[in-house]
């Protein structure tokens, strides 16, 4: 039943990645159709048909590769040629049209096509992928979006006193201190910007602090917080520590959350002691809990037959607040090599959830600010952003099937941000892109004759190549990370 659960939602997410890639292509087609170019194939996937059909002399068709899809526009650079379907000898053979009086086919000469349909077939691509981003975004803005409260803040509800510093040469961690720990951060700290850049949510933190490119004239990582501390702002340098395989910067911080006691666990000091589901924890020893994080690691740091002063609010936030006496008991977590033993007091807690109304044009902005960020990253020197940081299809498929196992808006959030980052991605001046055809053209314009055919044929090749590669390369990572070895 497990099994067939699991594939249910996998099926899911292939579908919602085909739909993405359905009107992606679909953008490039009805616009080829618009324009009157000739269209021959209209393909979801790359590679071997599945099943299709032909009509008016277009074949639409399911292809063996599902990660992609093409429009063949033999006007532009044909896919149908890269595929081994078409001639290949540099010149532009005719074509066969359907003629409707005559009901036959016939042949005729290859008309050429403006810069300005060449521009408008390219982009429409990646315009389609917006425009359904934003139908989406405006989906989750009508019916609500539900968030944890801890992704909403940009204050400090954790700081870790140490991190595993990944060695690359021993692909093992070493304890280090918290980086966080070592500039002075403090707990209930408030974030205001990273780097000079304003933040307003904790994931905006996270992702400039992981795409980050400051270092010092030494070399060294660098990280520069403005934080508020007792209504004062203050300037903190911190020197971020790469930590697990993937070299990901860290500087051991949380964010603030609220939560509530969600389930007791049997012959436990808290239900033994009269906790009960939906209290709220609020302070522990007089000090205050700004995380569930922050609990666990104080908890740890008591000693054998303590006995602590823990307070709630019963049945939640509104609640009179009581304190009660416990001692945490050590007990055995997790299984095999990844047992390791703690000091728990008997409860798993409960994130507060907020329902947000985002407005879709911020949303899409986030969401392209974030890809600014990865890309930026990924091809400066500075950073620690790497390709293999990056997803592929398995990562996407597995990705999808999460949020949807979550709820419909948290995959529908996710499609959001597949899309956006999918249009920006065709964008990108690299042949067999549709950014690369638009360089192509824009070449073509300014030196007032086409390509050479043979050229654009090499270059959609060898980068059809390189892209099967890198798609490759990352899916290695992603099954790694889905199933590590």
């Amino acid at each position: 039943m497990s099994l067939l659960y699991d594939f249910a939602f996998i099926f899911v997410a292939l579908f919602a990645l085909g739909f993405t890639i359905f009107i992606h292509e679909l953008g490039h087609f009805l616009a080829a159709r618009r324009r009157g170019l000739l269209i021959t194939r209209f393909s979801v996937g790359f590679g071997p048909k599945i099943f299709g059909w032909t009509r008016n002399g277009v074949e639409y068709r399911l292809s063996a590769i599902p990660f992609g899809g093409y429009v063949a526009l033999p006007q532009l650079v044909d896919m149908g040629r890269l595929e081994g379907k078409e001639e290949k000898d540099g010149e532009r053979k005719p074509f066969k049209s359907w003629d409707e009086e005559e009901e036959n086919q016939k042949e005729k000469p290859l008309p050429k096509i403006s810069y300005t349909d060449k521009m408008l077939v390219s982009v429409m691509g990646a315009v389609f992928n917006i425009l359904l981003a934003f139908a989406l975004a405006c989906v989750l803005s009508l019916f609500g979006y539900d968030v944890p409260d801890s992704q909403l803040t940009t204050k400090v509800g954790y700081v870790s006193e140490n991190v595993e510093r990944w060695n690359p040469f021993t692909e093992k961690g070493e304890e280090v201190t918290g980086p966080a720990k070592r500039a002075g951060i403090l707990i209930n700290d408030q974030i205001i910007s990273v780097d000079g850049a304003p933040v307003e949510n904790f994931m905006d933190i996270q992702n400039r602090i992981v795409t980050g490119k400051q270092r010092t004239a030494e070399g060294r990582r660098l990280v520069n917080l403005t934080i508020l501390r007792d209504k004062e702002q203050q300037q903190i340098e911190v020197f971020p520590e790469i930590v697990g395989s993937e070299g990901i910067r860290y500087i051991g911080i949380g964010p603030k959350e609220t939560f509530f006691i969600d389930s007791l666990e049997p012959d436990m000091p808290a239900i033994n002691a009269g906790l009960e589901v939906g209290d709220q924890p609020v302070r522990i020893d007089d000090q205050e809990i700004y995380s569930f994080v922050q609990l666990v690691s104080y908890l740890s740091s008591t000693e054998a037959n303590q006995t602590i002063s823990f307070t709630v609010r019963k049945g939640g936030e509104n609640g009179e607040e009581m304190t009660y006496q416990l001692s945490p008991v050590e007990k055995e977590i997790g299984e095999g090599s990844e047992a390791t033993t703690r000091k728990l007091i008997g409860f798993r807690p409960k994130a507060k959830i907020i329902t947000t109304y985002p407005n879709p044009f911020v949303l899409i902005m986030r969401r392209v600010n974030d890809m600014y960020l990865t890309l930026s990253g990924l091809v400066s020197p500075q950073s620690d952003v790497k390709l293999r940081n990056m997803s592929g299809p398995v990562g996407i498929v597995n990705h999808l099937s999460i949020f949807a196992k979550i709820g419909f808006k948290k995959l529908l959030w996710f499609v959001v941000f597949i899309n956006v980052n999918l249009a920006i991605l065709n964008l990108l001046p690299i042949p067999v892109l549709d950014g690369g055809h638009m360089l192509f053209a824009t070449i073509e314009k300014i030196r007032g004759q086409p390509l050479p055919l043979p050229f654009l044929e090499r270059a959609q090749m060898l980068f059809v190549v390189l892209l099967f590669s890198f798609m490759l390369y990352v899916t290695f990572f992603d099954v790694q990370r889905i199933v590590p070895f």
